[in-house]
């Protein structure tokens, strides 16, 4: 199957989880606690279970690493990597900056790569040699190259204090013209879409990151673990770290990768 004909899956599979996940939005839907104190709902449950079952029938022999159901077929050439709701907390707060992660590997080469916004109704993507776009248009990250005039975004400083990076961390935020917490999948869609310059998480799973290395390249920019590792998949087509909590991220617009980095440190 060629790259494009995979991205039009996994455009259609993120199509899918928005309609199943905008019936719970914004309703009394019953949250779940998770043994690691992160929520979980039946839309985020329901959704993944919608991509599965689709993947199954149009990819098959494909494998699978989900948040909710874990992995399956974890010895296949090509490998499906989702989070069905990228900022749960949000989605169960009634914020709108939750999404759809969705990537494809084969082996340790990203074919193509999807963060879908649902209540905007708003998508990036990328393939692999095909460029970056938003909602169909090309998009690239932004130009900006001084950290003065550059936004900086994150999860909750709470968890940067306690990975360790506190310090390093405020000595980022405030050499930036703006810093905002615009988290999650969120974040990453504002760099790749040239609206902001720095993201980053110190402690993330493999399916909250596995969209975003492709994407960032496509669109220009650039992606790293905060120990500066580029790649999440070895040669061998097996993560190169725990895939829970096993990871950090970062990605800029590029021109500011090397500067935030060192300042982290």
């Amino acid at each position: 199957m060629e790259n494009q004909e995979l991205l039009k899956i996994a455009l259609k599979t993120a199509e899918l989880a928005q309609e199943n996940i905008l019936k719970y939005f914004q309703t009394d839907v019953g949250v779940e606690w998770k043994t690691d104190k992160t929520p979980v709902t039946i839309a985020d449950k329901s959704s993944e279970e919608i991509a599965r079952n689709f993947w199954a029938k149009e990819t098959p022999g494909f494998g699978v690493i989900g948040e909710e159901f874990g992995i399956e077929s974890p010895d296949a050439e090509y490998q499906w990597v989702i989070d069905p709701i990228d900022g749960t907390k949000s989605f169960v707060h009634g914020v709108p900056l939750f999404g759809t992660l969705i990537a494809l590997y084969k082996r340790n080469i990203p074919v193509c790569s999807v963060i879908r916004i649902p209540a905007m109704n708003t998508a990036v993507w990328a393939v692999n040699g095909g460029g970056a776009f938003l909602d169909g248009h090309p998009t690239h990250c932004s130009k900006v190259d001084q950290m003065k005039d550059a936004l900086v975004l994150s999860g909750t400083v709470n968890t940067m204090e306690t990975a360790g990076y506190g310090d390093g961390f405020n000595r980022l935020r405030r050499s930036a013209k703006l810093y905002r917490g615009w988290g999650d999948c969120y974040g990453y869609y504002l760099i790749a879409t040239g609206r902001a310059e720095v993201m980053l998480d110190p402690v993330v799973s493999l399916w909250d990151i596995a969209a975003y290395p492709l994407l960032m390249r496509e669109a220009g920019g650039a992606f790293s673990t905060l120990d500066g590792k580029t790649e999440l998949f070895g040669a061998d087509g097996k993560p190169v770290a725990p895939i829970y909590e096993g990871f950090s991220s970062i990605a800029t617009n590029g021109l500011l990768h090397d500067e935030a980095m060192s300042l982290l440190k």
